[in-house]
């Protein structure tokens, strides 16, 4: 707050205390009263404020006022800043306040008395309004600055909110960094030859055990209503818990901080019904919080947000926190215009409408709050999911014009404080694309050399790319995604889109390599018979041909519409792996500390594949505590299957501490229980269980600790984390639930 005069002034107001008042709005109050005459001892001037400068029966009235009813205290630094005023606007000063220095209690006796009713009047002799016209002025001051002064401290609330909910992100996670410290000091790292499901780490439960697994069963991990999270509630997805916690917190915040502190009386000279009083202060009130909610709505929007690298959530996260404080601020504005229009149109009916749609800074704010609906309409999510690009080009150039018409209706007032909040969206912005350019730069600093290869099999719908990365100096980790823009179409170059790593191709193919390669053979041509194609002549070639060749980054993609689509219909040009150039950016996102569980279960389908191959790496590193890995994955067809194990899981399945289990969901596949190639523990027919996947994947951990990650269907993501809260209930506190998703 600017101010707690306005504060403590409405306090001694409303306790009733007389006698005289201190602070500016006794000197303001003398000056409001005033407004309403007019001296007849200056030459005409377009402009009272001009007039009431020049005139000395206006001054020695003003200087009488202060006189009788405000302290000393303060009254020459106010009357120095009229002073200031006057020289501004008239070129000229007030007189000096001794001017009234010689009038006697006799004199003021004589001086008239001026009430509300008489006004407003031409005078031609010296006033001093009565105490019941002086204290209605006061009174309107005292609750005018006062709900200025409030308005501004609770739009800095929401700043407030935020700083103690990163807080507590920031806290949560040094705690968990410090635990992961201290549980590796006493983790067993197993021998490599002894079975790892033989092998367990258990911990000794602590105090904080059981209410931490209390506060992951009920507030963590589970999905806020039922089992859905993330799939669609009707048109809309739902949050996780914990997510949807803080957004309630935030709307009833705002809520609140829109419906308290509104000190209406009687006889206010601006406003003098009730009504008009509520109607102005809340409509300053929200369009002063909307506002106060633009910077965080543009530092939550952003990929490179550095609440991001602070807290480690989701940008799936603050993608959640971006869409409701859109959509709170969205709802302040339509307040905010509501309530300007109703008093407007109150008070001068159409005509008077139509005259305020002339001025800039309106109409300016009647687009402004046009534009933000218009945004909220095109961000449901049903839209955002099947025409994510259009929805984000319409979403950028519709958020430059609601900034840029907010600019302009702010400029109406003096000072440059309301464009507190509106600087920072643009730094925001710039930053963000800087840190973008800066990325790519990083990875190849000739960036519009940066080539790869795409390759599409039709059998497995299945689009490869393999991008060289030997110049790239940010380096990779598992479960971080890239944006990649193609360049090989010029009108969508400008589109990109986040595609999860898998893993960086090595530099040359080994023997033992070659030897997976030549075992899963039989199993490929199997499907090539089974589907009718030619893939079986490719793989004996493709064997043949293995050769070094640069380390790359591998991505596997599912192409559906949009960017995706591009790719398939670009890599299906040629027989070749098509070669294409590209612009990579990234890398973004985190990396689950897997490695610290001495259990893991991936739950993945399709495409999802790709983050346990990110992983495995870092799982089989001499450092990881890693000790029982579980890859449960479905997959739709037979043929994708073999087209990941041909080409992706070399020398990925030999630790003994893997198990790959393959649930083939459409292609007909006969559950016979026997082993699958390449070391895959078990190829089973239909959907897996999630329950009781992750049931006895917590029965093997025993009281270990276990990770469960999850990246698939919206529906397999939902199982996965129903079951790890089923888990938890049933007395395995030591489960983690993970999820790998990109949300819109």
């Amino acid at each position: 707050m600017r101010s707690l005069i306005p504060v403590l002034s409405l306090v001694l107001f409303y306790n009733g205390v007389a006698a005289l008042r201190s602070g500016n709005h006794c000197f303001d109050g003398c000056r409001l009263t005033l407004d309403y005459v007019d001296f007849n001892d200056t030459s005409p001037a377009p402009k009272k404020k001009i007039r009431s400068c020049q005139s000395v029966l206006h001054a020695k009235s003003l200087y009488l006022c202060i006189n009788s009813y405000c302290e000393e205290f303060g009254r020459e630094d106010w009357l120095r800043v009229k002073d200031e005023t006057c020289l501004a606007l008239a070129n000229t000063t007030l007189p000096p306040y001794s001017i009234i220095a010689n009038y006697t209690r006799d004199d003021l006796a004589k001086v008239h008395r001026l009430r509300i009713e008489e006004t407003p009047v031409l005078l031609r002799e010296i006033i001093i309004p009565d105490e019941v016209f002086f204290n209605r002025a006061f009174r309107t001051l005292v609750a005018a600055y006062f709900e200025t002064d409030i308005h501004w401290l609770y739009g800095l609330c929401m700043f407030y909110f935020w700083f103690i909910i990163v807080c507590i992100g920031v806290g949560t996670r040094l705690i968990s960094l410090v635990h992961g410290v201290r549980r590796q000091g006493w983790q067993l790292i197993p021998e490599s030859e002894v079975n790892a499901e033989e092998q367990n780490v258990t911990q000794a439960y602590t105090i904080f055990s059981l209410p931490y697994a209390l506060f992951k069963r009920f507030i963590l991990v589970p999905a806020t209503f039922g089992k859905r999270c993330s799939q669609n509630i009707g048109r809309s997805t739902v949050p996780p818990r914990i997510q949807s916690l803080t957004i309630l917190s935030l709307v009833t915040l705002n809520i609140v901080l829109c419906s308290i502190s509104y000190p209406v009386s009687e006889g206010n000279l601006y406003w003098p019904k009730v009504s008009d009083q509520l109607w102005r202060y809340m409509s300053d009130r929200t369009g002063i919080i909307s506002l106060a909610n633009f910077p965080l709505i543009w530092l939550f929007g952003m990929r490179n947000n550095f609440l991001l690298w602070l807290t480690g959530w989701s940008f799936g996260a603050y993608s959640n926190f971006h869409r409701w404080s859109a959509r709170v601020a969205t709802l302040q504005v339509v307040v905010h215009s509501i309530g300007y229009t109703y008093m407007i149109m109150d008070y001068g009916g159409w005509s008077g409408f139509t005259k305020y749609l002339q001025k800039h800074y309106f109409w300016n704010g009647e687009l402004a709050t046009i534009f933000m609906c218009t945004i909220l309409v095109f961000s449901v999510y049903s839209l955002r999911r099947r025409h994510y690009e259009a929805f984000l080009n319409v979403h950028i150039v519709i958020s430059f014009a609601v900034i840029i018409t907010m600019y302009y209706h702010v400029e109406i007032f003096t000072k440059d404080e309301w464009y507190t909040f509106i600087y920072p969206c643009f730094a925001i912005w710039v930053a963000d694309r800087l840190i973008r350019i800066l990325r790519i730069l990083m990875f190849n600093w000739k960036f519009w050399n940066t080539g790869c290869f795409a390759t599409y099999d039709p059998n497995s719908n299945l689009v490869r790319l393999e991008i060289p990365c030997s110049r790239d100096l940010l380096g990779t980790k598992p479960g971080t995604y890239y944006y990649i823009y193609v360049l090989n179409d010029l009108l969508f170059a400008h589109q990109n889109h986040p595609f999860t790593l898998a893993y960086i191709a090595p530099s040359k193919y080994d023997a033992e390599s070659r030897d997976e390669f030549a075992e899963i053979l039989p199993l490929r041509r199997a499907s090539s018979r089974h589907s009718g194609s030619s893939s079986s002549r490719e793989s004996d070639s493709l064997l043949a041909s293995m050769s070094p060749s640069s380390s790359s980054l591998v991505f596997l993609i599912r192409p559906y519409d949009g960017l995706t689509s591009r790719l398939r219909n670009l890599a299906s040009m040629t027989a070749k792996p098509a070669s294409l150039r590209v612009l990579v950016e990234g890398p973004y996102g985190g990396t689950t500390p897997l490695r610290d569980f001495p259990n893991v279960l991936f739950v993945v389908g399709g495409t999802g594949i790709a983050v346990p191959l990110s992983y495995l790496h870092a799982l089989h590193n001499e450092n990881s505590h890693a000790i029982n890995i579980r890859i449960v994955w479905a997959v739709r067809s037979y043929a994708l299957l073999i087209e990941v194990l041909e080409r992706d899981f070399r020398g990925k399945l030999n630790d003994a501490r893997v198990a790959l289990i393959v649930h083939i969901t459409q292609d007909r596949f006969k559950d016979d229980g026997v082993e699958g190639p390449l070391k895959v523990k078990k190829i089973k027919a239909g959907r897996p269980d999630v329950d009781a996947v992750v049931e006895e994947a917590a029965g093997l951990a025993s009281q270990g600790s276990l990770a469960v990650m999850a990246c698939g269907p919206a529906q397999m993501a939902d199982d996965a984390r129903r079951a790890c809260v089923r888990a938890l209930g049933m007395g395995w506190r030591g489960v983690e639930y993970f999820e790998e998703s990109f949300k819109w």
